[in-house]
């Protein structure tokens, strides 16, 4: 069976954790703790860019991912290492409904109301300009608006277009969190000015394990055991290198609930009355395979193999053939040439008749 998304965690469903606490004897859920902090696939130096940029930059800030890629956890991070030094301040979902509700999100952090004569996007402008007195004063704020790509493109751009037109370095920094759309949602152009972008990008597998190891030392677990190589490539084909799929499916994957196949990929099992003409066909292409191969090489050796060429000579005689030396004219025969008669056939034939006497003379 695949795995479903809902129910498969530690707390919900039943709950999966004492089944594996019976199995593996684990202390605690080693999926359900915070710490310690995730430091590979580059969160540290995304954690390092927000610490520096909230303090002394003049940029606003994008963290984009995938669902599930732990924008919010490093959001919480930056939070716990940095309230001494920065004012942080979490703009709320409900805030980003509408202007009048941003504005008096906005003026509620300030601790003042709207002036007398003064619209809800003058009160917005007004907002960074008193926060750059803050600066000054030693603490600047930061500006959280988790799950941004939620809210009206309008209010972000309004909200972005408040900041630049305030002093930048001093004034408070927005730090957007969502996924890649904040961009085309903020309007930005191709250079992206004024905005600088971190991204955060699936997890590898070993990245899985690195991830999953720490926490399963602290639970008392036997990490062969638990990110066995089996185990751990279903942990991260089912998850999708997401932080919040992990903690879904890897309970189901450590009781062996889980399918052996890609969880982005749907298998559908062969019917049994489909097998035996599938094997048909398999064995009537391998007699076809083996039949073609025989004649490839009957062919083959034929052709390697060519009849002897028969040679024909010619023998030319004549004044011009290159065989025969030419008779000088004036050159004399050693011995003359006789050339003999022979009788014809009618003379052969005849009778040789008795010569007749000569008469004696009287």
């Amino acid at each position: 069976m695949t795995v479903n998304d809902e129910g498969l965690n530690s707390h919900d469903g039943g709950g999966l954790f004492p089944r594996l606490q019976e199995r593996y004897g684990l202390r605690a859920d080693p999926l359900d703790m915070e710490t310690p902090f995730f430091p590979d696939a580059s969160r540290h130096h995304a954690l390092e860019t927000l610490r520096h940029l909230c303090g002394f930059g003049d940029l606003a800030l994008l963290l984009t991912g995938d669902v599930g890629a732990g924008k919010s956890r490093l959001l919480a991070e930056l939070v716990r290492s940095e309230s001494s030094r920065l004012d942080f301040h979490r703009v709320s979902a409900a805030a980003l409904t509408s202007t009048q509700a941003l504005s008096r999100a906005l003026l509620g952090i300030a601790h003042k109301g709207l002036n007398p004569g003064e619209g809800a996007r003058d009160a917005i402008y007004g907002f960074f300009r008193w926060s750059e007195i803050r600066a000054r004063k030693g603490q600047r704020m930061v500006l959280l608006v988790d799950d941004a790509d939620r809210a009206p493109a309008e209010l972000l751009r309004l909200l972005f277009s408040a900041f630049e037109a305030a002093n930048r370095s001093a004034a408070a920094v927005p730090v957007f969190s969502g996924s890649g759309r904040l961009i085309d949602m903020l309007g930005l152009s191709g250079d992206g000015a004024g905005v600088h972008q971190i991204h955060l990008r699936p997890l590898t597998k070993e990245e899985v394990a690195a991830y999953l190891e720490p926490r399963i030392h602290r639970a008392g677990g036997n990490v062969r055991e638990l990110l066995s190589p089996g185990k751990l490539s279903q942990l991260h084909s089912l998850s999708l290198g997401s932080f919040s799929r992990l903690k879904r499916v890897t309970p189901a994957v450590w009781l062996g609930m889980a399918s052996t196949g890609d969880g982005t990929k749907r298998t559908f099992s062969v019917p049994i009355n489909l097998r035996w003409p599938a094997l048909a066909l398999v064995m009537l292409a391998g007699s076809w395979w083996l039949v073609s191969q025989q004649y490839d090489d009957s062919v083959a050796r034929e052709q390697s193999e060519p009849e002897p060429e028969t040679v024909r000579k010619s023998i030319t005689i004549g004044p011009d053939s290159p065989d025969i030396e030419p008779i000088k004219a004036d050159a004399e025969l050693s011995e003359p040439v006789v050339e003999t008669k022979l009788p014809s056939v009618e003379e052969s034939d005849q009778p040789v008749s008795e010569p007749e006497p000569e008469p004696e003379p009287e």
